[in-house]
């Protein structure tokens, strides 16, 4: 990255001394014409003093620098220039230029463009962070994450772009490092076509995902390419953080999970690259040493603050994150190691891991120990009003009972069926009925596949609310065969974690970071989260697992701006993992052919702090912050139609407020 410092103003035309002596790197004066800025220009890392600005200069041969001027002015036709540098585009950097942009003045709007040749690119807009403490009535940012290129749409830029936004929070899933997934097909926009990698390796499942450095530097300029999401980046400043998909879904420092056995090897090379790939393409104020041969040879977790108001707090939980507490190699596949998780035996995995580190969180840690230390003081010492917290994935609890959802699911089928033996149950007999069934469920014998129950609850239970007309014989006859066949494997029979890449994997760091947040009497933090691709909102608790847990702070979860939702993921593994294939009802059911989320209801009724989720969307979240609240707009955007981004792209929204002073979500 080259630096400059804005001087007084110069004449557009340019001139001697001042902002155009600074210097624009090794060798700036050197090189060849380009033939323009195909990629667009973008801002990133506001600070009060400081801005880093950013290109990708077309023309290169892969030989000689390309020369580019980069010129800032604090007027939208550049009659002023405050910074009018040469710099050059090197090959070895993908012709990508960083420029950091010193001596600003702070909450002030900038004008920037880049120019070679007869080339001149679009003006970019971007603003400073006000000075830290100034006080301030307001702040407005929109935080997003997971823009997947080949499935549904990008509508969401052009609204985004139109807003009056101070700046933009990305939390990951910048670009998708696979080509032809399974989860990569159907219903994309016809302005996106299917993308190929110039390398790239084949998986199993007839996937490509990146390998090489030219394979991820492919996907940005691809990406880079769309226009809305140009507009975008040339409309405010981002705050970028990387998750799982700019290096491999569901990755731990340098390994890899596309299938049971692939952690076991390190992909350092392959790490490196993606991490190089990153740091060229995102203005942020970050370094990179190639000369560190280790993967972490990056630091990318960093703070901002924004006057009084707000410190904004960004986490890599990728780079330093130890092994998912099951490992695939135990489950033989991502079902039972970090979906589908059995949560006794996570804990108990979890606990003996800790006990073999002296009772440290060295092995079942999402942060790392140099970084949580980081995270702690910088929450610590924020004098802001509130602490956001920069978050990859959900720190919400999204536990599921397998044996209430059975017993709930039997109810469900007995009900109907019990009305043609003349026995019509009212509402508190069927939640007797149905916790007799809990009783019988729990009671079960599951040490074969298949469960044995006895129903020595629900038997004397209907005979007596049928005045004897059920007996014994008529339920054993007539009733249990029923309930015998709907009756999932004995596995089902659980209590289970939903997702253990998010920090229900790594339930003991969340239980710590919640314990110094309480010891500090640290209030008002909120995580802005993305990952999952729903839209969730709720408190953070203390200890899920205690009998009476306490709110700590706030997790607003925004949905993917165009992933495939969690509903849908959910949805292939009940119609496809013939283990699960009986929990349909759970995830959906269909009515007049059509399908009905059900998956949304189940969620929250297993998880009452939950307080607001749409598990089926894609979309963004708007968020205005003032010294009372925080008013988050989660925007759920269309579908696509006929290869056809909707106009305008927001179908619905949802309010939801955090009230400062309160760990506590008011859905609106």
């Amino acid at each position: 990255m080259t630096v400059s410092t804005a001087a007084g103003a110069l004449s557009a035309c340019g001139g001697s001394g001042g902002a155009a002596s600074q210097p624009g790197g090794k060798d700036a004066a050197e090189g060849i014409a380009g033939s323009g800025f195909g990629q667009g220009v973008a801002s990133g890392d506001p600070k009060p003093d400081s801005i880093i600005l950013w290109t990708r200069a077309d023309g290169g041969s892969g030989g000689q620098n390309i020369k580019v001027t980069l010129q800032l002015s604090d007027r939208a036709d550049f009659s002023t220039l405050l910074v009018n540098v040469a710099l050059s585009a090197q090959p070895a950097w993908d012709y990508t230029l960083r420029h950091k942009v010193t001596g600003l003045n702070s909450a002030t709007t900038y004008y920037y463009r880049f120019l070679t040749g007869a080339a001149v690119s679009m003006t970019g807009r971007t603003k400073t962070a006000p000075a830290a403490g100034t006080p301030l009535s307001q702040l407005k940012f929109a935080f997003i994450s997971c823009q997947d290129w080949s499935v549904n749409h990008w509508g969401a830029f052009d609204e985004l772009a139109n807003q009056d936004l101070d700046f933009i929070v990305h939390l990951g899933d910048y670009i998708y490092e696979t080509v032809g997934a399974g989860f990569q097909s159907g219903g994309n926009e016809s302005r996106h076509p299917a993308l190929s990698l110039p390398n790239g390796t084949k998986r199993a499942d007839g996937a490509i995902y990146a390998t090489t450095l030219a394979d991820y530097r492919s996907l940005y300029k691809a990406y880079r390419g769309d226009a809305r999401l140009q507009k975008l980046h040339a409309s405010f400043p981002m705050i970028a953080i990387w998750d799982d998909h700019e290096f491999s879904d569901d990755c731990w420092q340098d390994r890899q999970e596309y299938s049971a056995t692939d952690d076991s090897t390190p992909q350092t090379a392959r790490r490196r690259s993606a991490s190089q790939a990153w740091f060229e393409n995102m203005p942020a104020d970050v370094q990179l040493d190639l000369n560190n041969p280790s993967f972490q040879n990056i630091q990318i977790y960093r703070s901002f603050v924004f006057g009084d108001l707000a410190t904004l707090v960004m986490t890599d939980e990728r780079l330093y994150r130890s092994d998912h507490i099951i490992p695939e190699t135990q489950t033989g596949s991502e079902i039972g190691s970090r979906y589908f998780v059995p949560q006794d035996i996570l804990s108990q995995v979890e606990a003996a891991k800790m006990t073999s580190t002296g009772g440290n969180l060295l092995s079942v840690s999402v942060l790392g120990e140099t970084q949580r230390a980081w995270w702690q003081g910088q929450m610590k010492s924020a004098t802001t009003t509130w602490k956001l917290w920069g978050n990859e994935v959900s720190l919400l609890r999204m536990g599921f009972d397998g044996t209430v959802a059975v017993a709930a699911l039997l109810t469900q089928g007995l009900v109907p069926q019990l009305a043609g033996f003349g026995l019509t149950l009212s509402q508190p007999q069927i939640a007797q009925l149905q916790g007799a069934l809990y009783l019988d469920l729990a009671a079960a014998n599951t040490s074969g596949t298949t469960p044995v129950v006895s129903y020595t609850n629900t038997q004397p239970l209907l005979s007596s609310l049928s005045g004897g007309a059920i007996s014994a014989g008529t339920f054993n006859a007539n009733i249990k065969p029923g309930l015998d066949a709907g009756l999932p494997p004995s596995l089902f029979f659980d209590k289970f974690i939903l997702n253990a890449d998010q920090w229900d994997g790594y339930n003991a760091e969340r239980k710590a970071l919640m314990a110094y947040l309480k010891a500090q009497s640290i209030g008002n933090v909120v995580a802005l989260t993305g990952d999952i691709h729903a839209f969730f909102a709720g408190p953070v608790m203390d200890d899920y697992d205690a009998a009476s847990p306490s709110p700590v702070m706030v997790d607003l979860v925004t949905a993917g701006v165009s992933s495939n939702s969690l509903f849908s993921y959910f949805k292939n593994v009940v119609d496809t993992v013939p283990a699960f294939s009986k929990a349909k009802p759970l995830i959906y059911t269909t009515a007049s052919g059509q399908v009905v989320n059900t998956f949304t209801n189940t969620l929250q009724s297993f998880n009452s702090w939950l307080k607001y989720v749409d598990s089926d969307a894609q979309g963004y979240a708007l968020v205005t912050l003032t010294p009372a609240k925080l008013s988050c707009v989660f925007h759920k955007v269309g579908a696509v139609s006929n290869g056809v981004a909707p106009s305008p792209a927001t179908l619905s929204v949802k309010t939801v407020e955090v009230a400062a002073g309160a760990a506590a979500v008011n859905v609106l």
